[in-house]
């Protein structure tokens, strides 16, 4: 799978305010989510699409003068 700059852009800004609802979803279940936790999983989640980005990412060619 290969992610483009502009599909990893949309999924960076997708996430941010998922992740910013994600404590609404766990408080309509009653669970109290700390920020903390909020951001941890933001920072593991762009994380791993950084990661995607990297593994599918062609390797730049040798300019040829």
């Amino acid at each position: 799978m290969t992610l483009s700059r502009a599909q990893l852009l949309v999924l960076v800004a997708f996430s941010i305010p998922v992740a910013i609802e994600l404590r609404v979803l766990f408080g309509f279940f009653g669970i109290d989510l700390p920020l903390v936790a909020v951001v941890a999983f933001e920072a593991v989640f762009l994380l791993l699409i950084a990661v995607a980005y990297m593994v599918g990412a062609e390797p730049k060619s040798a300019t040829k003068h």
